[in-house]
């Protein structure tokens, strides 16, 4: 019985992965894959520099800095323009031979006159590579993805591996997912919105507070689907304190009246938005 069991889930098994490699989107994300690997192993990438305008300051110890994310920013070793590895010319000859530059960042001063005479401005360089029209790879993977599975999440994680092997990282759990989620940035967005934003409306749409607005509503200003699709484009604007928060808020206060009056979950999301 259990050889009979075990050969059967065998052959189960080799049923699925047979039909996910007769679809479609399975090609397009080996294709993508191969192509990733092969641009990002063989394919030299074009360096271009962002030059930044610091706002210096001095402290009571003349060391010069400036304040990042509010906090200070020391400018202990600062080349002058002229002399810098990242200045445009320079660039553009190790473009030219395939060549990366010897450092990726570096604070720069230029001398400049104003009214009292001349003055240093201090700039950050940073450069940044880009692979041309093969860097639209990773998004053209995901949306494809995205069209033919209908299934978003699946979508962006093939965009997320092939951007993984454009950028030669091949360590996908150690380089890319653990180090984004370990950073500041992604903290706060768990934290914040993830957490404590979806714990609100979750409270506030199972206590029925979204469908005593929508209720209140219906009884006082709406009459029908346009009259609805008003409401929710009029608190879009109201309620706007970023692109997330005030989407999932206006989105779950306005569900229940879109629902009652026949307006499709994809257009009510266009109005919010």
């Amino acid at each position: 019985m259990n050889n009979r069991g075990s050969g059967s889930e065998t052959r189960r098994l080799l049923a699925s992965v047979a039909r996910i490699t007769r679809t479609p989107a399975f090609w397009v994300f080996l294709l993508a894959l191969l192509a990733g690997y092969r641009v990002g192993r063989y394919v030299p990438p074009t360096w271009t520099v962002e030059k930044i305008a610091l706002d210096v300051h001095e402290n009571e110890q003349g060391r010069l800095y400036y304040v990042h994310r509010e906090q200070p920013v020391y400018l202990d070793k600062i080349t002058p323009l002229i002399d810098s590895r990242l200045r445009p010319e320079l660039v553009r000859h190790l473009n030219h031979n395939g060549l990366s530059p010897e450092v990726k960042e570096e604070y720069v001063y230029e001398a400049a006159l104003d009214a009292e005479g001349a003055e240093r401005r201090y700039f950050r360089l940073r450069a940044n590579p880009h692979w041309r029209y093969w860097s639209l790879l990773p998004a053209l993977t995901a949306v494809l993805l995205c069209w033919m599975t209908r299934e978003p999440l699946a979508a962006l994680f093939g965009g997320i591996v092939t951007g993984a092997l454009l950028l030669s990282r091949y360590d996908l759990t150690g380089q890319v997912l653990v180090g984004i989620l370990m950073s500041r940035e992604a903290a706060q967005v768990l934290i914040l919105y993830l957490w404590l934003l979806g714990g609100l409306m979750g409270v506030w749409s199972r206590t029925g507070a979204a469908q005593a607005f929508a209720d209140m509503m219906t009884r006082r200003m709406v009459r029908g689907p346009r009259s609805a699709k008003l409401v929710a484009w009029i608190l879009g604007v109201i309620f706007f304190q970023g692109g997330t928060v005030s989407t999932v808020l206006v989105g779950t206060t306005v569900k229940p009246l879109a629902d009652r009056e026949g307006v499709s979950h994809e257009e009510l999301s266009y109005v919010v938005d």
